[in-house]
């Protein structure tokens, strides 16, 4: 599937030779610990036992290399998990985007919420647990070293020592099973969570009318949400908590039979017992940071299984589908263009459209009128390649459409739906003709208030009315062929409206050489169309203009 759009914004992969260089790095930086403490454990055994002053300069040589090495393998390690975690967090999010800008309408509405939390939640937890990657790992590489040497020390005491921590950290896996069940319970109450809330924000003009509406919505829906996320992720951390100190009990239990009845039992000389016990103190520290670690890696777990998920589930939808085809300009020079049999069908009860019949021909003005739920928008977003047809065909110039081509025909239509959005900048149209946007806005009486600057609108603070001319401003400016317009003068007013229906579409169909269809309930002006069509239960049937006395 090609795409230019986004060649070079790919997301970029670690080059295999970092991962390798961060994984030699961590090593010698859980070495260079494990040196530093083993030094320490020499100098305690040999003081204890003899005389070092002749060796001070010695040790103190390798205190200074191990900690100089230590430090400078740690900030190289930081700052490559640095540059590691920043190209997580933004190669995810450009891959999402990109997924979702070559995704189909329908299947992006589908999955909205997950792509909401996908691009906040799941990219935080990922983000979060790489920074901990430095401590996880380096705290690995330290357990191991102390383990190899603890077993030098005595493998009597290394073999009770491994006993007790393969024990605490059975019982720990054992206990987080249930943990990690509940983050992905979570997890789905954050998606529920963000669509909740994006209700709250596309409402606001509702709600602030009516704040029982927004009431509502955060007691009936959003409170509750809150509060089972809010106590299903406490009783998650609380099991970890729980684990963690039962295991750190182990370990105290552990250090206190070494001290008190090792010697005794195992008649084993103080010297070991004290470094032994040392070492394992100093084991404890990197053993507590793997335990306290281990929820967010299993939260990055669930996000990245989850992200997995939508990835896969974009990237099949978007199979076949080919935003280069869509983007060409090889049927805008048509002089007929005939819908033939199309038919579309959705929802549990099968509400359908079709099969419908059109034809039209370049710079005539199409009205479509009939009542709510007839299946008008419907109609028009399947026309405008939104949603799949089921069975029709597309006759261009008297000439079928190729199934491989049918993507080419949404490049044809510019349309201002009725619930549309207006972009602040001329996005996707190149070279925009400035002179041409001046005269638009004198035209749609918008110069008093609106400006081209900066190759942008210098305002989209308006009125609904006055916001729809300026997007419609935009569809002219895109230089499509057919303009596509959806209720588009229910909010003019009454003046607007004439001059749109009586001066506007003349001069768009003539001077700009575009071909209009439009949605629309002012049966005043029914008579200034070319052709007028109505829709009723799915069927589009064109009305002789002899007959507009009955419309």
């Amino acid at each position: 599937m090609k795409n230019n759009a986004f060649k070079g914004k790919n997301t970029r992969m670690v080059p295999v030779r970092l991962m390798v260089g961060y994984t030699v790095l961590a090593v010698i930086s859980g070495l260079s610990g494990f040196a530093f403490i083993s030094t320490v454990n020499k100098v305690i055994s040999m003081s204890i036992s003899t005389d070092i002053s002749r060796q001070l300069n010695f040790y103190l040589a390798i205190f200074i290399g191990a900690t100089i090495i230590f430090f400078i393998t740690r900030r190289w390690l930081s700052a490559g998990i640095i540059y590691l975690s920043q190209n997580i967090y933004w190669g995810i999010r450009r891959d999402v985007i990109n997924l979702v800008l070559k995704a189909p309408y329908r299947k992006l509405q589908e999955y909205k919420g997950e792509v909401y939390s996908t691009l906040t939640a799941d990219v935080a937890n990922v983000t979060n647990a790489s920074f901990m990657v430095i401590t996880f790992f380096s705290a690995i590489i330290l357990i191991i070293s102390c383990l190899i040497y603890m077993a030098f020390l005595s493998l009597i005491l290394f073999g009770i020592s491994c006993c007790v921590i393969v024990a605490g950290i059975a019982l720990y896996l054992l206990r987080s099973r249930k943990s990690n069940e509940q983050f992905k319970v979570v997890r789905e109450l954050e998606r529920n969570f963000i669509n909740g809330f994006n209700t709250i924000l596309g409402g606001a003009k509702e709600i602030s009318v009516n704040p029982k509406k927004g009431t509502d919505i955060y007691e009936g829906y959003l409170s509750d949400i809150m509060d089972r996320g809010e106590k299903t992720n406490t009783k998650a951390f609380l099991k970890y908590l729980n684990s963690e100190l039962i295991s750190e009990m182990l370990f105290y239990s552990l250090i206190t039979f070494i001290l008190i009845y090792s010697g005794n039992i195992f008649h084993i000389p103080l010297g070991t017992i004290v470094n032994f016990v040392f070492v394992l103190l100093y084991l404890m520290g990197p053993i507590v940071s793997v335990m306290t670690i281990m929820p967010a890696m299993n939260r990055a777990t669930v996000s990245l299984k989850k992200m997995s998920e939508l990835r896969t589930a974009l990237r099949s939808s978007t199979e076949g589908y080919d935003t280069e085809m869509a983007g060409t300009e090889k049927y805008h020079g048509f002089r007929s263009l005939e819908i033939k049999d199309y038919s579309f069908s959705f929802g549990e009860e099968k509400f359908s459209v079709g099969p419908v019949n059109m034809n039209i021909n370049r710079n005539e003005i199409v009205f479509i009128h009939g009542g709510n739920g007839a299946g008008k928008t419907t109609f028009i977003n399947t026309i405008l390649k939104l949603y799949d047809i089921e069975d029709g065909k597309v006759y261009v110039d008297g000439q079928q459409v190729p199934q491989d081509e049918m993507d080419c025909l949404k490049s044809m239509f510019s349309p201002v739906f009725s619930d549309f959005f207006l972009f602040d900048n001329f996005y996707g149209i190149k070279d925009v003709n400035l002179e041409k946007a001046a005269r638009y806005i004198r035209i749609f009486e918008l110069d008093e208030k609106v400006l081209i600057r900066n190759g942008r609108f210098s305002t989209i603070d308006l009125s609904t009315g006055q916001r729809k001319r300026l997007a419609l401003i935009n569809a002219l400016l895109e230089n499509r062929p057919i303009i596509v317009l959806d209720e588009w003068a229910a909010d003019q007013d009454p003046h607007f409206r004439r001059k749109f229906y009586k001066e506007i579409l003349p001069m768009i169909s003539r001077e700009e050489d575009k071909t209009i269809i439009a949605i629309t309930h002012d049966d005043r002006y029914f008579h200034l169309g070319d052709k007028l069509m109505k829709m009723e239960y799915g069927q589009l049937i064109e009305i002789n203009k002899t007959q507009l006395d009955n419309v």
